[in-house]
């Protein structure tokens, strides 16, 4: 639903524009299915949702909105970043620039060891995806059609800001924040997957984005929503997101307490989620 709000009351900050359109996807799946995706918790979506109520009560009004080719936009993210970092990451050659392994027996062998030595899973996992997708029998197939549905893409988002709507507001990721204990533990190509859902549907359609931390879940972790706005608006984009958070009251970090995380937390909740 296309949230539109006529006025904003300024909160302490010089820059909150007195008017200004919020645009929010609809909650009920059977309305919006490309941002009520699966595997979002129950959490996640109350804070959503609650974050709708919050500028209903600004004086907003909702609107249902779509944006079709975003269901495709993860698939075309990844062909597209894969081709980037393959491109990119060729410097990484351990002679001119970057890591230098010890193994120099040969130009071939050293080059190997640098980037097996510097790169991770996930990076050397895309640099051949990247190379693959940038083979020339597959160029047409895969990096010319991604390319085709990144149009698509900002298309859908150009209509949609077109017709008088400024902000988009989606979760930042399907769930709470993970403990670096337990992402460690995961498999990270798959864990990049589920968090890259919401987020890179801006970067494919050129548009600036910010995550806003909102609420603690259950758990005392940190549960953020996205707020996307039009290009070259930041300026209203952060105004907006800047008067969000004033409202959400989001507790500070207690450094005193950083090697118990859970317990300084869990005994701070944002009043916006209880």
């Amino acid at each position: 639903m296309s949230l539109v709000v006529p006025e904003v009351q300024k909160v302490g900050n010089p820059w909150l524009i007195t008017s200004c359109f919020l645009l929010l996807p609809s909650l009920p799946p059977s309305l919006f299915q490309e941002y009520h995706a699966a595997g979002l918790s129950d959490e996640t979506l109350a804070v959503w949702s609650k974050a709708a109520d919050l500028f209903k009560r600004a004086g907003a009004k909702v609107m249902e909105v779509s944006l079709p080719h975003t269901s495709y936009s993860i698939v075309c993210y990844h062909v597209l970043c894969a081709a980037e970092v393959a491109s990119n990451m060729a410097r990484f050659d351990g002679l001119e620039y970057g890591h230098r392994s010890s193994a120099e027996q040969s130009t071939e062998a050293l080059m190997a060891a640098t980037r097996r030595e510097g790169f991770n899973d996930v990076v050397r996992g895309r640099i051949l995806s990247g190379n693959y997708f940038l083979l020339k029998q597959n160029y047409e197939n895969y990096f010319i059609k991604a390319q085709k549905v990144r149009r698509l893409i900002a298309t859908d988002f150009a209509k949609l800001f077109h017709s008088g709507v400024d902000i988009l507001l989606t979760p930042t990721t399907l769930n709470q924040a993970i403990l670096y204990q337990e992402f460690i533990k995961e498999d990270n190509r798959t864990r990049s997957t589920q968090d890259d859902l919401f987020t890179q549907a801006a970067n494919m359609a050129g548009l600036p984005a910010v995550s806003v931390p909102s609420a603690l879940s259950g758990k005392g972790l940190p549960i953020g929503l996205q707020f996307i706005g039009r290009a070259f608006h930041e300026l209203q984009l952060l105004t907006v997101a800047r008067w969000f958070e004033t409202q959400v009251q989001f507790p500070a970090l207690d450094l005193e307490g950083i090697m118990d995380p859970l317990d300084t937390m869990s005994h701070q909740k944002s009043a916006f989620f209880s």
